[in-house]
């Protein structure tokens, strides 16, 4: 049974940190309910980053499930085998006509220099297991973004950093280049 989580993620904004001071000082002089207004405020400010890209359709490609909080950060431990330190993370599973398919593990590192290194381990274990179905590991240099390519599992695979965010983006080879533009902005 398919599971849509969420129809559609729109781009994230942070309000600007004058407005939100401004108007925070403004509910706190004199009031219990502006403190905990503010608490609840910050409360929902997460840590900002890139737009999430999970729109409804990619490349052709249906959103047929999206797996978020605690599902998610599970299934990323057990794709790493071992815990690993993620703030946050996302799976969106796209289906289209004819069996293809594309899937989109995103997570976000505490900080950009540990969302290097996971790549790097991570990178590093698969190329090192002799039961690893990935091969072919290249990288690209895509508008001055480092991305490592590699096959596997009848698709290709593309993961990447921005800012503090892993993705994996696994896609057929006609429509992957799509939704890493698409993911980046840029198609």
């Amino acid at each position: 049974m398919l599971e849509i989580r969420q129809k559609s993620w729109t781009r994230i904004h942070q309000p600007s940190s004058a407005v939100a001071c401004h108007l925070i000082m403004t509910l706190l002089r004199g009031s219990c309910q502006g403190w905990l207004f503010a608490f609840l405020f910050f409360s929902a400010c997460g840590p900002s980053g890139p737009s999430l890209p999970f729109d409804d359709h990619i490349q052709g490609l249906n959103l047929v499930n999206l797996i978020t909080g605690d599902r998610a950060l599970g299934a990323i431990n057990r794709l790493h085998g071992m815990p690993i330190d993620v703030v946050r993370g996302f799976i969106a599973h796209y289906e289209g006509n004819g069996g293809d398919k594309a899937t989109i593990w995103l997570s976000e590192a505490a900080s950009e220099a540990l969302a290097d290194k996971q790549i790097e381990v991570m990178l590093e274990k698969m190329k090192q297991s002799r039961r690893s179905p990935f091969s072919n590991y290249r990288a690209l240099d895509v508008e001055g973004l480092m991305v490592v390519t590699f096959d596997g599992m009848g698709q290709v695979h593309r993961v990447f950093r921005q800012k503090r965010w892993v993705y994996w983006i696994s896609a057929d080879q006609g429509r992957i280049d799509g939704i890493v533009a698409h993911i980046r902005g840029t198609g």
